[in-house]
C-alpha cells in the first residue's frame, strides 16, 4: 500500500447511534464505492482523533480512510 494522506470527498451514513459508515468516495475524478469495511479502529496522534476505516473495492483493492473528528476532514491515507 502507497501512503497517500490527501483530503477527499466522501459520501458517508452518520447513524443515530454515532456510527459512521463511508459509501463511497472520489479520487482524481473517479467514484470508488466502497463494496466492504474490513476494519474500523481509532487512532489518537498528538491529539488529532481519527477514525480510521479499511476498505475493499472490487474484491481485492484495499483502502485506508480516516475521519478527523475535529476538523471533520476525510482523508485517503493509503491506497
Amino acid at each position: 500500500m502507497k501512503i497517500i494522506n490527501e483530503p477527499i470527498k466522501v459520501m458517508a451514513v452518520f447513524e443515530t447511534d454515532g456510527k459512521i459508515e463511508p459509501v463511497k468516495f472520489r479520487i482524481e475524478d473517479k467514484v470508488v464505492r466502497i463494496e466492504k469495511i474490513l476494519k474500523i479502529y481509532e487512532e489518537n496522534i498528538v491529539g488529532n482523533n481519527r477514525i480510521v476505516f479499511v476498505c475493499m473495492h472490487n474484491g481485492k483493492d484495499i483502502f485506508e480512510l480516516k475521519y478527523e473528528i475535529d476538523s471533520k476532514i476525510w482523508f485517503l491515507f493509503k491506497k
